[in-house]
């Protein structure tokens, strides 16, 4: 099934937004608009999410890394190499002096987003398939679990029905 065009933008949005949570603790004008489009109960502090984030993702010593190849135990260069294949099908070029990890969550919703705005439906489907459905739901599971605050616990279940909707729109 291909997407009706008026769900492509609302679709794009939510993975950007989804992307900038879990790339960084939401400032308050972020968290605000969150907690208020995403209908969510939490109501701690930033200065409490912001540590929450700190203790769940942060590069190397969080506790749910949001890296494929870390959470799956796959190989991080095979891993990688795969997902550089995606990034160049798509049309994409990498500086050589951004430095980034291409299997960072964040950067795969991004680069969902991207594959929505052109229109890219069959590799929107391939990468999901390959790659966001193979251990997004599980790390949104485990991030829920090891989450000390209701923002990071709604944030991972949102996350998961998303990415579970997104697939079963493909069918």
């Amino acid at each position: 099934m291909i997407f009706p065009e008026e769900d492509s933008r609302e679709r794009a949005d939510a993975y950007r937004v989804l992307a900038d949570l879990f790339s960084r603790p939401p400032r308050q004008d972020l968290l605000i608009k969150v907690r208020a489009d995403l209908e969510l109960d939490s109501q701690e502090s930033e200065y409490e999410i912001s540590s929450d984030f700190n203790d769940l993702f942060l590069i190397p010593q969080g506790r749910v890394l949001p890296l494929e190849s870390v959470f799956v135990g796959s190989d991080p260069v095979g891993t990688r190499y795969a997902l550089m294949q995606f990034y160049t099908q798509a049309g994409l070029t990498i500086d050589e002096e951004f430095r980034f990890i291409p299997d960072h969550l964040s950067l795969e919703f991004l680069f969902m987003s991207y594959l929505i705005g052109t229109g890219n439906t069959p590799l929107q489907e391939d990468f999901l398939d390959e790659h966001i459905l193979r251990w997004v739901p599980a790390f949104c599971e485990e991030a829920a679990q090891y989450a000390q605050t209701g923002f990071y616990r709604e944030i991972a279940d949102l996350t998961s029905a998303f990415v579970l909707k997104e697939y079963q729109g493909f069918e």
